[in-house]
């Protein structure tokens, strides 16, 4: 009968199928007949496809290796004690019961074992749940969908669970979420976008300066014209500013409409000035006016209003 060693071919096919089933290499090395670690680490270097072979068992051997494999008698036992009232946690790592490494990896890879423990779990909630005990609060779309939308807006999540005596603690915040998948991806989209808005508003510019913005276009400038000046910020910014914050378009219209007042006074100062028999020099006087009023009547964020079929506005 040839050697373990005379045969390399059959013995690294058996190395692999022994890790496949949940042994280590170290122990199989340690029979006697079998080559050393040494001997075996040579070989992974010298043939790919033996290197593929064992991690790829490796691979398939871990959860028995580690005690994860899952045994219908166990979980059978298991989900009868759960459903005769024990905590599952402490049922976990008791003999004749599952780890919690397995229990977990169990609730991940065996779908019927996790419907049934939902199942078990969810009847329990729900009995609880009509306890008036806080934490045990049953589902409420009404203050779920409350909750999105603040979140949504910018609100920090634990901030606005602490706003409102409606809102869940965030323990059942997050039964809820398991309980509702959808309304569970819901909130991560939320989250992203309230971070969005937060970011948004931090980069929201000095009070200061957009009050200084406002009073140079009452005096007749437009975003182009302030972009020239030292300290202001360019023109397309202005837009951006003006479309991000509703707040500040509508004092940049408020102050649109004060220049608009304000120009057109001065024109009736110069022809009050002239009166009724110098009605050209009254005009030669206020045609530069006239033309800055028809320049200033495209409004910042005429182009956008335009292109969304909105009226351009006086």
């Amino acid at each position: 009968m040839p050697s373990y060693l005379s045969n390399k071919v059959w013995l690294k096919a058996t190395i692999v199928g022994r890790v496949a089933g949940g042994e280590t290499v170290a122990a199989i090395c340690g029979e006697a007949g079998m080559p050393t670690p040494a001997c075996v680490q040579v070989w992974r270097r010298g043939d790919a496809d033996f290197a593929a072979a064992l991690a790829r068992a490796r691979d398939a051997g871990d959860p028995r290796r580690r005690g994860m494999v899952f045994d219908e008698a166990r979980a059978a036992a298991f989900l009868a004690r759960v459903a005769a009232g024990e905590r599952i946690n402490d049922l976990l790592a008791r003999p004749g019961m599952p780890s919690q490494r397995a229990y977990r990896y169990w609730r991940r890879t065996q779908g019927e074992f996790a419907e049934a423990l939902w199942r078990l779990r969810r009847a329990r909630y729900e009995r609880r749940s009509r306890s008036g005990h806080g934490r045990w609060r049953a589902w409420d779309e009404g203050v779920a969908d409350r909750l999105l939308l603040a979140v949504m807006r910018g609100a920090p999540m634990r901030a606005t669970l602490a706003t409102d005596a409606a809102y869940p603690s965030l323990m059942v915040l997050g039964r809820w979420r398991r309980e509702h998948p959808e309304f569970g991806g819901a909130l991560r989209m939320a989250m992203t976008v309230g971070r969005l808005a937060r970011e948004v508003e931090r980069r929201r510019p000095d009070a200061g300066l957009l009050d200084d913005i406002s009073l140079q276009i009452v005096y007749g400038h437009s975003f182009r014209s302030l972009a020239r000046q030292p300290g202001m910020p360019c023109a397309r910014t202005l837009s951006a500013w003006a479309r991000r914050w509703p707040d500040f378009a509508a004092e940049v219209a408020q102050s649109c409409d004060l220049r608009e007042e304000w120009l057109e006074e001065q024109v009736r100062a110069i022809r009050l000035r002239h009166g009724p028999g110098s009605v050209k020099a009254a005009r030669a006087e206020a045609a530069p006016i006239n033309q800055q009023i028809n320049r200033l009547r495209k409004r910042p964020g005429w182009k956008h209003r335009r292109q969304d079929g909105g009226a351009d506005g006086p």
